[in-house]
Formats: C-alpha cells, structure tokens, sequence
C-alpha cells in the first residue's frame, strides 16, 4: 500500500493525487514478483477508471476482485471472490504461494482480521491529508508487527516492511 505519513490513502472524496508514479511502479514490481493482486471491488471500480493508470497494466497471471455482488462481470485474468478467505483459496488453487494484497481499507481490515496476511509493506509518501480514506477500516482487531526492512525508493518516498506477529 502507499499512504500519506499520516495513514492515508486516499482523501474522503478518493482523491489518491497526492501519490507518485514511484508507488505505481513499485506496486507493479512487487506483483511481476508474486504472480497474483488481490483488490476489493471499489478499488477496482476507482482504478479502472483512471486516465493514466489502471489495474490492466500490471502485469499479474492472476488479479482477484473481493466482492459481494454475485453480479459482479470481470473479463480474464480477473476473477472475483466472496470474500478474503475465498480470494486465497482461489489463489491456492491455482498454485500461488503468495498475492499482494493492495487494498482499500475495508478489505485490508477483513485480511488483517481474518489473520491472513503475513507481511505488510508500505511506501510512504512525502504528504500530510487532513481527513480521508485509512489504509485500514475501523474493525476490532489488534496486530502486532515486527520491523523486517525500511528503504528509501527515492529521496522522499519510504518503504516500510513489516511481519506480521500470528500469535
């Protein structure tokens, strides 16, 4: 994820202008990596839409869009799932052993709180939003995380890797 120094990812409008091409060319690395993105159906929607960038550039054998609408049309290679749980099963079956999971903040809250994710890197971005969009929903959970690495990607934007702790 890329969010503002103060846990932002987009403003309440979902504005996410204050975010560099750096974060997007980062994103797209780490998928190149992992083979497989995980996204939920309004960051999808949102993505999609834009002019300059959208989810059909990235490069990913297999990109999965968590939703509850069982009307959801989404052309190959994406395919839709119910829910996190079901999004990873799909995955497994399909013989990934890992997915980058890049949002928003109400299905990274339903990740972080169904205990699967393992690992959560973050570029932070040189801005400060007043009020907007949490990389993460308010929900009732608690996770403690371990330092694994922090990078400097450029002069201004910093990439923060932690575990997350599974007891």
């Amino acid at each position: 994820m890329a969010m503002s120094l103060n846990g932002m990812i987009a403003s309440k409008s979902g504005n996410e202008d204050f975010l560099s091409d750096t974060n997007w060319k980062s994103f797209g690395e780490l998928v190149k990596k992992h083979g497989c993105f995980i996204i939920g159906r309004k960051t999808y929607e949102t993505v999609q839409k834009w002019p300059d960038y959208n989810f059909n550039d990235i490069k990913a054998r297999l990109k999965i869009v968590v939703s509850n609408d069982k009307d959801l049309k989404l052309a190959p290679p994406f395919l839709a799932a119910n829910s996190p749980k079901d999004a990873i099963e799909k995955a497994i079956a399909m013989n990934f052993e890992s997915a980058i999971l890049t949002g928003g903040s109400t299905i990274n809250s339903a990740f972080i709180s169904a205990n699967l994710i393992d690992e959560v890197i973050i570029n932070i971005e040189p801005a400060i939003i007043g009020s907007g969009i949490s990389i993460f929903a308010e929900s009732d959970f608690e996770k403690r995380l371990s330092l694994d690495e922090a990078v400097r990607i450029t002069d201004d934007i910093m990439q923060i890797k932690y575990k997350v702790n599974k007891n």
